[in-house]
């Protein structure tokens, strides 16, 4: 597995992540699917694999 899409919430109190899957099909469909979850939507995004972040001071933002 090269990527994965990861279906988020950057906003507001359900702030998170919803769901990972391996394509943007999957991934656009579980967001419509369940994005009344949300009060502004969900979104989804392309994230490579692995990924990491090693300097211990970065914050991480979506």
């Amino acid at each position: 597995m090269n990527r994965v899409w990861i279906v988020f919430d950057d906003e507001g109190p359900t702030a998170g992540i919803f769901g990972v899957f391996d394509n943007a099909v999957d991934a656009e469909e579980y967001a419509e699917k369940v994005s009344e979850m949300s009060p502004t939507g969900l979104k989804f995004s392309e994230f490579e694999v692995p990924w990491r972040i090693t300097d211990r001071s970065t914050t991480i933002a979506m």
